[in-house]
């Protein structure tokens, strides 16, 4: 065979090794990349669901719904505290009247006028008296009897509280039981209205025998005898009598609501 043939196919067998070599080559560097790539690739995390996990004691209070506890039973309303009766002060008489309990005391003094009298018993948060019946009368007219003969006895006049109707000016002009109005905002009624015979009969002074330029009789008071059924003028113990505010009495009586 020619020497050229030779050559050709020599150097024929040497590029077909060196082709399969090459071949080799690159297929391990590829696989070793590829390994190498997949070595330091970081792994992919697969994302699960987590399971649920319970909260805190205090969450958990939050959602979880509370035992029901029976509430405590309520405390008795506390009932309000009657407030104590009025009642009189323990020396002053005790008047049971329709319209409410009335307190009376009779009092003495140095004589005075009916004014002054009116004044002594707002002393005492009270106004002079009006009478609402007889058995009012005759208890008030006891009472001045003893507080009277305390105090030397004898016969006596008590302040009351009494006004002549501005309608009444003369003594014709009214009927007896309403010539008169009761002042101590209390007394109601005429039941208590127990004059002495021919009374009230509305003397206006100066008379010839009294030359007082007092006018009418405008006040009123009770009579009192200490020790007889015969007061002034003859008059019965306790009867009434109408009279001139500017007289003076040793007596007056008072009244007022208890406390």
């Amino acid at each position: 065979m020619p020497s050229f043939q030779l050559y050709l196919l020599f150097f024929l067998g040497i590029t077909v090794v060196s082709g399969i070599f090459l071949e080799k080559s690159v297929s391990y560097s590829s696989s070793s990349s590829s390994e190498e790539h997949h070595h330091h690739r970081k792994p992919h995390r697969h994302h699960h669901h987590r399971p649920h996990r319970p909260k805190s004691s205090s969450s958990s209070e939050e959602y979880r719904p509370r035992p029901h506890k029976p509430r405590p039973p309520r405390p008795p309303t506390p009932k309000p505290t009657p407030k104590p009766t009025p009642t009189c002060p323990s020396d002053w008489m005790t008047f049971n009247r329709p319209q409410g309990t009335w307190c009376v005391k009779v009092f003495y003094t140095a004589p005075v006028l009916q004014v002054t009298a009116q004044q002594l018993c707002q002393g005492q948060g009270a106004n002079l008296t009006g009478v609402q019946d007889a058995n009012e009368n005759a208890q008030i007219a006891a009472a001045a009897r003893v507080v009277i003969n305390q105090n030397g006895g004898g016969q006596a006049e008590v302040w009351l509280g009494a006004s002549r109707k501005s309608t009444c000016p003369l003594r014709t002009s009214c009927a007896p039981l309403y010539t008169f109005d009761w002042t101590d905002g209390h007394t109601t009624g005429v039941a208590g209205f127990q004059w002495a015979p021919s009374e009230p009969n509305g003397l206006i002074f100066p008379t010839p025998y009294n030359p007082h330029n007092w006018g009418q009789q405008m006040c009123l008071d009770q009579l009192i005898s200490g020790n007889s059924d015969k007061t002034l003028f003859g008059y019965p113990h306790g009867s009434m009598d109408d009279t001139h505010c500017q007289k003076s009495y040793r007596l007056y009586a008072c009244g007022k609501r208890p406390s």
